[in-house]
């Protein structure tokens, strides 16, 4: 798993986990809240999981397209997690 931009700077760069078989992104964000101590569920770091200032891509699909946070993962999938940019 691949974390980009401001919310790298508090979850880190790069993430190599382990998920039992019928895992999901949800799963998932919920492993990396336990590393940090975050608590607040719905949010990672400032971003609301499933908001729309925060992209989740797997294999270079957006979840959104997919089945959102209950995407299932599998074995090699690529995982990114990034806010998106905004300004001028």
């Amino acid at each position: 798993m691949r974390i980009f931009g401001d919310l790298a700077a508090t979850v880190g760069h790069k993430h190599v986990v382990e998920l039992n078989e019928g895992a999901t992104i949800q799963t998932l964000i919920r492993m990396i809240q336990e590393r940090v101590g975050q608590t607040r569920r719905t949010y990672l770091d400032e971003f609301k999981i499933g908001g729309p200032d925060l992209a989740m891509m797997v294999n270079g699909k957006n979840v959104a397209l997919l089945d959102s946070v209950h995407t299932v993962l599998s074995d090699e999938d690529d995982v990114v997690i990034m806010p998106f940019v905004s300004g001028g």
